[in-house]
């Protein structure tokens, strides 16, 4: 095949090198586009589900005073860490959206928040917080599995 294309005429070489450099150049910069595009959107829902998170981390605080019979739990603690979780799912499946995360990912964080949010309605002070500890440990390492799998698809362009 090498030795057909150089018997061709100079010219007809040398304006098929040019064209398929010309493809090649233009898939490359297809790709970077989408890379970009790609990494600039995943950002932004992290950025979200991180703000969500950090919102629930508050609550967390909040129903650890409750644990400790330091706090006194109202309706309005449980309908902030209600309005939290939502909004943390919420920016978690957009996640998933963007990244085609596996949805075992997804399935535990979303199987965590309700776990966290029934243990939130029982707790009452130290006496019945077992299951709420319970609940936001699996909730941490939910949130934790789901964060490694953002920073796993952030760095798998760059290689």
């Amino acid at each position: 095949m090498f030795a057909q294309f150089a018997k061709l005429p100079d010219w007809l070489r040398n304006g098929m090198l040019v064209i398929a450099g010309g493809l090649i150049g233009w898939f490359a910069n297809q790709y970077m586009d989408y890379r970009t595009s790609y990494k600039e959107g995943l950002g932004q829902n992290y950025e979200r589900f991180d703000a969500a998170a950090t919102a629930v981390q508050e609550s967390l605080i909040q129903f650890a005073d409750i644990a400790r019979g330091q706090k006194i739990k109202s309706a309005q603690d449980v309908a902030n860490i209600q309005t939290r979780l939502l909004t943390a799912v919420s920016a978690a499946e957009d996640l998933q959206r963007r990244m085609k995360a596996t949805p075992q990912i997804i399935e535990k964080y979303r199987v965590a928040t309700v776990d966290l949010k029934h243990a939130s309605d029982e707790v009452t002070g130290p006496l019945d917080a077992k299951n709420l500890l319970k609940a936001v440990n699996g909730y941490l390492v939910a949130e934790k599995d789901l964060r490694d799998e953002v920073l796993e698809q952030q760095n798998a362009f760059l290689y």
